[in-house]
């Protein structure tokens, strides 16, 4: 299922307006300047994105870009059960976000993964929220080729009692290929690669 630059010191600008946002609050921030935590993360500065993020949540605990955020600090982390209930929590705040839907399954799929074997009875629990956010995610966007390519790959992978189909893979193939050619194709080969390798 569906990375981060080389992790120096922040820019010292970065630095400035996360200590602006902590001691003048939100009132100091124009809605754009949500852009400042963005770019902290995107560049790898998760130390820093996390404390700007924090702040956001606890200056404004209604704004689900907050724990939206803090949900892909902790993925990115590895701290897939971690990101759970941060997720969780962006998607109860905005309950048809496609994006929020689709990470939450992400969390989820590799909580399971790194979940014991001798915890099979709570990780098959588990693996059905996979399928539910991302059938949620098309819910909200029937466009959102992620959230497709998430249904894909869940179909093909997950054994027939939990929802594993052939069928319903094949179906998601056809969807994405109708809205980009080219992702269409990468979704056939990987589930002839897919079956190749079983």
């Amino acid at each position: 299922m569906r990375g981060f630059s080389a992790f120096g010191h922040p820019p010292v600008q970065c630095v400035y307006l996360v200590l602006l946002f902590l001691f003048l609050g939100p009132a100091a921030f124009a809605q754009n300047d949500l852009q400042t935590g963005v770019q902290l993360f995107e560049s790898g500065q998760l130390a820093e994105a996390r404390q700007f993020f924090e702040a956001l949540h606890q200056q404004q605990p209604t704004n689900t870009s907050a724990p939206f955020y803090l949900g892909r600090i902790a993925y990115a982390e590895k701290n897939y059960e971690q990101a759970i209930p941060w997720f969780e929590e962006a998607v109860d705040g905005e309950q048809c976000n496609a994006d929020y839907h689709v990470w939450l399954g992400r969390a989820y799929g590799r909580h399971v993964e790194q979940m014991s074997s001798f915890r099979m009875f709570r990780r098959l629990s588990l693996v059905r929220n996979v399928r539910t956010h991302f059938e949620k995610a098309v819910g909200c966007d029937p466009t959102h080729m992620a959230a497709h390519w998430g249904l894909m790959r869940y179909y093909i992978e997950a054994p027939g009692f939990v929802g594993g189909s052939r069928k319903k893979a094949e179906e998601q193939v056809t969807i994405i290929t109708r809205l980009d050619p080219t992702e269409g194709r990468k979704a056939r080969q990987f589930i002839t690669q897919w079956t190749t390798k079983k």
